[in-house]
């Protein structure tokens, strides 16, 4: 897969697939499938933003997906180019028409467009999808609009994932998904008081610019060197023993007692389990710890019967 950070005149005629597509959920996915089914042999392509536009605007909206693993997701599903475009303000005053007529005809040459049905485009967001698929047609060229996709009531989008995993809501949010919510980083140093307690934990740094849960213990997959290991991970500022404000992501692997410092790892989070909270003293954490573990051990075994 090709990544370009500009667009230069192309000489085919491409699919492509248009939007953020953060978090790559069940949305996002049935849009894909769509792309590769009216290809008809040409080239697959996205074209996206390297930045959020919402940030650009002064708003601090997180990543459910860095940019590396979008990539990685767009190279999943057979997607040829990627123009992964730094959203800037000569980018967010273009006029609709010429985004359409500079961009999409001109440079991209454009067969098909898939966007879905809330794509806005344009200075101050006037171009929608409707509109695309009107200008589109003038030119000759094919235009598909994705109608919403639902999960129980309620309509998929990348803005309501992120408020479930900042509810702590990680059991819906990775429904809407199609995959569980994950963290990646690399396991750095910590003060090794859970190993002290008994129960050694792994702390991991991450892009600080991926979505973090709501603060509090989940039930987790811990990946370490391909394979999948059940952990429980708390997210938050560990009161109990440290005064830091910052939030830190520490897990306990279940069956893994080994030195992992340096490794790169991905948490994937499957359930909350209660709120992080200030204990009195270190051996009501370390109880409180213990029935963590023996929660999740519970969980999992009802879940292997």
């Amino acid at each position: 897969m090709n990544v370009y950070e500009i667009v230069e005149k192309r000489h085919d005629s491409p699919a492509v697939a248009l939007g953020f597509f953060d978090g790559f959920h069940i949305g996002h996915k049935k849009l894909f499938e769509i792309l590769n089914a009216n290809a008809s042999g040409r080239k697959k392509v996205v074209f996206t933003f390297k930045n959020h536009p919402d940030n650009l605007l002064g708003f601090d909206t997180k990543y459910i997906l860095t940019n590396e693993e979008r990539l990685e997701f767009f190279r999943n599903y057979g997607i040829d180019d990627v123009y992964f475009i730094e959203f800037n303000k000569k980018i967010m005053q273009m006029d609709k028409d010429r985004f359409i007529e500079e961009i999409l005809i001109d440079k991209l040459n454009v067969s098909v467009v898939v966007v879905g049905y809330d794509f806005t485009f344009g200075y101050m967001a006037e171009g929608d999808s409707k509109y695309l698929c009107e200008k589109l047609h003038q030119f000759g060229r094919k235009c598909i609009v994705i109608d919403p996709v639902m999960y129980q009531e309620h309509i998929v989008s990348s803005t309501l994932i992120r408020r479930l995993i900042l509810e702590g809501n990680i059991k819906l949010a990775n429904c809407m998904l199609g995959f569980h919510f994950f963290i990646s980083g690399t396991v750095k140093r910590g003060n090794r008081l859970g190993k002290k307690m008994g129960f050694p934990t792994i702390n991991i740094k991450f892009d600080k610019e991926k979505i973090v849960p709501k603060k509090g213990v989940y039930v987790t997959n811990t990946i370490i060197d391909d394979k999948r290991y059940l952990s429980i991970t708390n997210v938050g500022t560990n009161p109990t023993v440290s005064a830091s404000e910052n939030i830190k992501i520490e897990t306990h692997v279940l069956g893994v007692d080994k030195d992992l410092y340096g490794k790169q790892v991905k948490i994937e989070f499957i359930d909350f389990v209660r709120e992080e909270k200030k204990f009195s003293n270190i051996n009501e954490l370390k109880n409180q710890i213990a029935q963590d573990v023996e929660y999740v051990k519970a969980l999992f075994c009802k879940a292997s019967i």
